[in-house]
């Protein structure tokens, strides 16, 4: 059985510096490595506009982090952000979509061109359309 795979949006205060910002994520991160999990990916979005203002912030610090664990790990996460005072919101919800793997797109050899054979692509039958009504 596949471990689940989860995904936890933080949105941390806009004054919050840096270094806070990266500790707290070392600590989630020591946090699901104990719980046999990973962390997948951590993504900064940084600073962006919030639809609406909470705790009088107007702005907020994105970052998206995605992991798996054991039984438990979510739990664990979710109440290590609510003791830390530096983050407005968060949410952590199931991921289901495939991850995509990292592929660089590998160019064609110079001299090599598209294959052409001069034939047409076969066409997909199409059914007649029924007569429109007036």
């Amino acid at each position: 059985m596949t471990p689940k795979r989860y995904e936890t949006a933080i949105l941390f205060d806009p004054e919050l510096p840096e270094d806070a910002r990266k500790e707290f994520l070392g600590k989630l991160s020591g946090i699901v490595t104990a719980y046999k999990g990973e962390v997948l990916k951590t993504d900064d979005w940084g600073n962006r506009k919030l639809a609406y203002a909470i705790k009088k912030r107007t702005n907020a610090f994105y970052t998206f982090l995605l992991y798996t664990g054991d039984r438990g790990v979510v739990e664990e996460v979710e109440r290590n952000i609510k003791i830390f005072e530096g983050i407005l919101r968060h949410l952590t919800t199931l991921h289901t979509a495939p991850l995509a793997p990292k592929v660089e797109a590998a160019a064609p050899p110079a001299g090599d061109a598209p294959a052409d054979s001069g034939t047409p692509a076969p066409e997909t039958p199409q059914t007649p359309a029924a007569p429109a009504e007036a």
